[in-house]
Order: C-alpha cells, then structure tokens, then sequence
C-alpha cells in the first residue's frame, strides 16, 4: 500500500503544497484531479495556508491611463523580470476594483460612464470567476464603492461591501451641498444574498469608497471604516503628528495592510518625505512607525506599497519611477531595482506609470469563487 492509496494522508500531505503547485498536479491522476478540485478541499488548503505562516504578499500593478496592462510582482520582492498579467478571456475588460486574501473584486471598466449592475468576484490564482448581480434601490439608486472582505480563518465565505448613494439634486442647504447620503448594502456568498445593513449615513463627497481596505472585520477608507459585524460605520483616529502645514493638497495618503497591520503612507512629493504610521489593534490610535527621507531628485517619483517586514529594519518602501519600480530597504536605507519595465510596450518616457491607487496585493489560494 502507497501513500496514494491513503486518500486521508494524501489529503494532509497535499495541504502541505502552495495553490500553483497543487494546479499543476492536477494532472497527475484523475484521482488528484477530483480531490484538488474539491471545493471543500480549496477551502481546507485556503485556511491551511493562513493558519500556517504569514504569507507573503505579491503585487498587481495597473498602468495608469487607458492602457489595460497589469504587471505582476512576485511575493519575493527581489530583482526579477517584468511579467505582465492576463485575466482569464472570458472577461470582458475587467478592472480591479478590491482585493482581499487572495480574491479579487472586478469591473467592466467599458462601463465606467454607466450605473453599475454587476461585478466578478475573481481568483488570479485559478482564474475562476462568479458573476454577481448587484441590487437596485428606489432611494439610494448610485453604487459608489464596491469593497471585498475575505478572511479564510474567520469563514470560507466571503462578503462585498456596498456603498450606495441618493441621487444628486439641488442641496437643500450648505451642509448637503458637501456630503452626500449613503446606505452600506452587503452581499454574503454563502446564501448568494444581498442584505441592506446599519442606519443611513452622511459623508463628505470626497470620501473614495472604492479603495477600501480590509482588516480586523472592517473595510477601511480615508478616516472611517465599516464594522461588518456590528454593522456600523466607525471614525478612525486623527493622525496627530503630521507636519502642521500638511493640508489635503500637500500629500498623497493611502491605507496598506501588510503582515496583519493597518498601514497609513502619508507621501509629501514636493519634501520628498514619507511618513508611515500602524493603526492599534483596537482602532484607538495611529503610531507614527517610520519618517522616512528619500533624498531624491527631481526625478518623478511614486509610492506604491509598504511591506512590513518580521523585523523592524527589514521593512520596505515600494516605489515608481519613469520605467522601475523599486523598493526602498528602510531599516538600510538603501535602494535595490525590483523590475526595470522601459522595453515594454506601454512604457512611456518620464513618467510614473503606477501608482498606491493601482497597487493591490495578492496571494496564491485555492479559495473557491
């Protein structure tokens, strides 16, 4: 008797192998074949996986503009070759809009200029995708933020956090002239179900819902979050150490999960400055982790993502240039090219072509759709 003729063991082992490795081996038997494409089995490798070790985070890129192109940095940021990504063809111009563990939330981007009626919840890793019908509301007609939440070690199922809003009219006063009125409706993919959650609320109309980030049971935007399991809608804490002069136009702010922390990049173009700051486990506070100097030219210049690392000085800055990106060792203070892009066909000459807003991470999961 083989270790083959134990299905049992053969499952444990195989819990064992990174998602590609496991696709690949689908070809071995038809036996490896059923058992690999068992969902329940993708979901048992997903949470596997999670509860294993921290897994390290790649990097999709997309060209800023109209070009299409995604460019895919591997989960070891180390020199390597430019390799650009292609979503499965039976998606019709597809764009990122959210990312969560593994998953990926699309759009057609051709219909932009049109209210939205559905999305694809996407797995980059196996290429299967699901499409989703999203709801129509009499009242709060506009979707204006889509968002992922995916957490294998709290549930196999996965949730999508919409943001609806009122039709604009004439405001009434000059407090609505400013905010708008917004309904949080979230869809759960194990009864296939929309749900209209929490109480209506008010926001300033600057407020981008459709680059959330997911952490702690919460979809994170710029200074509030959403609270999946109270259903609320929470304010973050003011970042207090900020430069006093540091108004809305003076820097480029993005939110960055890494290594199980909420990050905040506060990116000051013009100082060449970037401040990091870590969000406390219960949302009370930001700490300010690292003010970094990039002591840099006039060359244009892009943050892109901050990867903490198990080690304070092993913690990275990765960062755009005209035809590179490159990442910046924090702890060394030293700058090592991670992929030079300038042959590429979408390559244009002094320009950033990628930026925090077109950076998502991802990692390898078997993770049914």
């Amino acid at each position: 008797m083989t270790i083959t003729d134990n299905e049992d063991l053969l499952i444990e082992i195989l819990l064992y192998l990174p998602a590609k490795t496991l696709i690949r081996f689908k070809l071995v038997s038809k036996k490896w074949f059923s058992i690999i494409s068992d969902r329940q089995f993708s979901r048992r490798h997903s949470q596997h996986r999670h509860r294993l070790s921290k897994l390290e985070s790649s990097l999709f890129l997309r060209c800023l503009g109209d070009s299409p192109e995604y460019l895919y940095l591997q989960s070891k940021l180390q020199p390597q070759k430019s390799v650009q990504y292609h979503f499965s063809p039976s998606l019709i111009d597809p764009t990122i809009w959210s990312f969560s563990n593994g998953l990926f939330l699309l759009v057609n981007s051709s219909t932009n200029d049109e209210p939205l009626e559905y999305c694809h919840i996407y797995n980059p890793t196996t290429k299967q995708s699901k499409k989703i019908l999203l709801n129509t509301h009499e009242r709060f007609t506009f979707v204006i933020g889509l968002n992922l939440a995916f957490d294998p070690l709290k549930s196999p199922y996965y949730h999508i956090v919409s943001v609806r809003a009122t039709r604009r009219r004439r405001p009434p006063s000059f407090l609505r002239g400013w905010y708008r009125y917004c309904q949080i409706e979230v869809y759960e993919s194990g009864t296939d179900t929309w749900q209209l959650c929490g109480e209506p609320f008010l926001v300033p109309r600057d407020v981008d819902f459709n680059h959330g980030v997911y952490w702690e049971g919460g979809i994170h935007w710029d200074g509030i979050y959403f609270d999946l399991l109270e259903s609320s809608i929470c304010k973050h804490p003011e970042l207090v150490e900020l430069p006093e002069d540091a108004g809305i136009k003076n820097f480029q702010g993005n939110y960055v999960e890494s290594n199980g922390s909420l990050h905040y990049m506060a990116h000051f173009s013009e100082e060449n400055l970037v401040m990091v700051f870590e969000l406390q486990s219960n949302c009370s506070q930001w700490l300010l982790k690292y003010r970094i100097n990039l002591e840099r030219g006039s060359e244009p210049l892009s943050v892109l993502s901050f990867i903490r690392g198990e080690c304070e000085g092993d913690s990275m800055l990765v960062l755009c240039e005209p035809g590179k990106v490159i990442g910046y060792q924090i702890g060394e203070k030293s700058v090592k090219e991670l992929v030079d892009f300038a042959e590429e066909q979408f390559y244009k000459a002094q320009c950033v072509q990628f930026g925090s807003d077109s950076t998502f991470q991802f990692i390898e999961t078997l993770a049914p759709v």
